[in-house]
C-alpha cells in the first residue's frame, strides 16, 4: 500500500489538499486524514497530483527498433510522467505480423509502462494491399495507422475495420501530390530560404475528405498532429454531427513557428511542419475555444547525423518528450492560456477515451487504476542542450514522483 499525504488536486475548477491511498494497483481512497496501518508514506504537501499522461503519438529514435531506442523512450516518459503511450508504427523492421507483434507485446509487458503499438494499414512496399488488419488488432494492437492519400476504397475499407473492431484509425492528413517536395511551411520564411514549401490546403483537403468519410461510416478516427484552424474546425464540425472522431495537435506547434526554422535550423524540421505566427496564434485560439482534443509531444528523436545537414535532405523530428509537461505548464497554464484542469483533460482523460480506457485511466477516482503524477509546480530551470529545439528557454514544473500501478517508479 502506498498513501499518498496533502496532495493539491484539482476538481471542477477547485484545488482541493487531499490523502490518496493505493493499494492492489488502484485507488482505494481519497479523503483527508487518511491513515493506513502498514502503508508507505510519500509527502506530497505543496505539490500537485494529477493522472497519469497518456501520449498518443511516440516515435522511436531515428526511427528504428532497437532494444535501447525503447529503452530510451521508457526513461524520457518516466522522468516526464507518461505511463501511457502509443509507438507509432513507421519504424523499421517493421511489425506487421501477428508472430512478431505478439512477441514485442510480451516483452513491452515486462516493463513497468503501459507502451502500446499502432499498426501499419498497408503492406510494406505495396500501396494497394492491406495487412491483416483483423488478426494484427485481435493480437494486441492498440490501433491502425495510415496516411490519408492512400486509394479511397482502402481508406474506406480501413475505417469499417475500425468500426468493426472498435479501434481508433490514426490518420495523418496529408497529400503528397500537393506539397511539392516542400521541407518546411510554405510562406515567407521558406521563399527567403529558398526551399520548397508545404502548403496548408496538403492537410486541410485531406481533413475535409476523411472526416466525412468517418461520419458516413460512423467510425472512430483520430485525427494525427493537425497544424492548422481549419482542419481543426472540420473535425469539430463531422463532430458535432455524430462522427466519434478526436482531434490532436502537438505542443510544438503551439508554442513555436516557422521563424525556428530561419538561419537553415534543421532542428525545427518536423512534419507536420511548423506553420507562420499567424496560424500558431489561431491555434492557440482553437484550443481556448474548445476545438482541440488532445496534445502530443510529437516526440521524434533524430541523431544529430541526421539534423548535421542541409536542410532538404534533414529528417524530420524532434526531441520533446522528456520535457514535455514542464513545456505545456511554462507556455499554456503558467502563461494563462489555459487552466490546470484543461489541461489534464487535454493529456489524460481525453486521450484515455481515444483508446476507449477512461473507465481505468485518465482520471483521479476511487476504483481506477493508479496510474499517477506528483508535480512541483515551483520548480524553476533552463534547458541547455542545443540539439533541443527549446534550447535555452527557461521552464517550470517537475515531476517529482511517477507513480505506475500502485509503485513508485521514479
Amino acid at each position: 500500500m502506498l498513501l499518498i499525504k496533502d496532495a493539491t488536486l484539482i476538481e471542477e475548477g477547485q484545488e482541493l489538499v487531499r490523502d490518496v491511498l493505493l493499494k492492489d494497483g488502484k485507488i482505494e481512497k481519497i479523503a483527508s486524514n487518511l491513515e493506513a496501518n502498514g502503508a508507505k508514506i510519500l509527502d506530497a504537501k505543496g505539490k500537485y497530483l494529477f493522472p497519469g499522461i497518456i501520449d498518443l503519438n511516440i516515435h522511436l529514435k531515428d526511427n528504428l527498433l532497437t532494444i535501447e531506442n525503447i529503452r530510451r523512450l521508457i526513461n524520457k516518459a518516466i522522468r516526464s510522467g507518461v505511463t501511457t503511450f502509443v509507438i507509432r508504427s513507421d519504424f523499421s523492421p517493421r511489425v506487421d505480423e501477428k508472430i512478431l507483434l505478439e512477441l514485442l507485446n510480451e516483452k513491452l509487458e515486462e516493463v513497468d509502462l503501459d507502451i502500446r503499438l499502432a499498426i501499419p494499414a498497408l503492406k510494406y512496399k505495396d500501396e494497394h494491399s492491406l495487412n491483416d488488419i483483423s488478426i494484427l488488432l485481435d493480437s494486441g494492437s492498440s490501433a491502425i495507422e495510415a496516411r490519408s492519400d492512400i486509394d479511397a476504397n482502402l481508406l474506406r475499407r480501413i475505417l469499417q475495420y475500425s468500426l468493426m473492431k472498435n479501434r481508433p484509425f490514426f490518420v495523418r492528413c496529408d497529400n503528397e501530390s500537393l506539397k511539392d517536395n516542400g521541407v518546411m511551411h510554405e510562406g515567407y520564411i521558406s521563399s527567403n530560404l529558398g526551399l520548397g514549401g508545404v502548403s496548408k490546403i496538403a492537410e486541410i483537403s485531406e481533413v475535409a475528405k476523411v472526416s466525412q468519410m468517418a461520419l458516413y461510416y460512423k467510425a472512430p478516427t483520430y485525427f494525427s498532429a493537425l497544424s492548422t484552424k481549419d482542419s481543426l474546425e472540420l473535425v469539430y464540425e463531422a463532430k458535432s454531427k455524430g462522427a466519434p472522431i478526436f482531434s490532436e495537435v502537438s505542443i510544438l506547434h503551439l508554442i513555436f513557428d516557422d521563424s525556428s526554422c530561419d538561419n537553415f535550423n534543421t532542428i525545427a524540421k518536423i512534419d507536420p511542419p511548423l506553420r507562420d505566427e499567424k496560424e500558431k496564434a489561431q491555434l492557440i485560439e482553437s484550443l481556448k475555444s474548445g476545438l482541440v482534443d488532445t496534445i502530443t509531444s510529437l516526440h521524434n528523436a533524430q541523431s544529430y547525423t541526421n539534423k548535421d545537414v542541409a536542410f532538404a535532405d534533414a529528417s524530420f523530428g524532434a526531441d520533446v518528450l522528456e520535457y514535455f509537461l514542464p513545456l505545456m505548464f511554462t507556455h499554456l497554464v503558467k502563461s494563462g492560456i489555459i487552466s490546470f484542469e484543461l489541461l489534464i483533460q487535454l493529456i489524460s482523460l481525453s486521450p484515455a477515451r481515444v483508446l476507449n480506457l477512461d473507465e481505468d485511466l485518465g482520471s483521479i477516482e476511487v476504483g481506477k487504476r493508479a496510474n499517477l503524477i506528483i508535480f512541483d509546480p515551483s520548480y524553476k530551470f533552463s534547458v541547455q542542450n542545443p540539439q533541443l529545439l527549446f534550447d535555452n528557454q527557461e521552464l517550470y514544473g517537475k515531476v517529482v514522483h511517477t507513480i505506475y500501478d500502485g509503485r513508485v517508479i521514479n
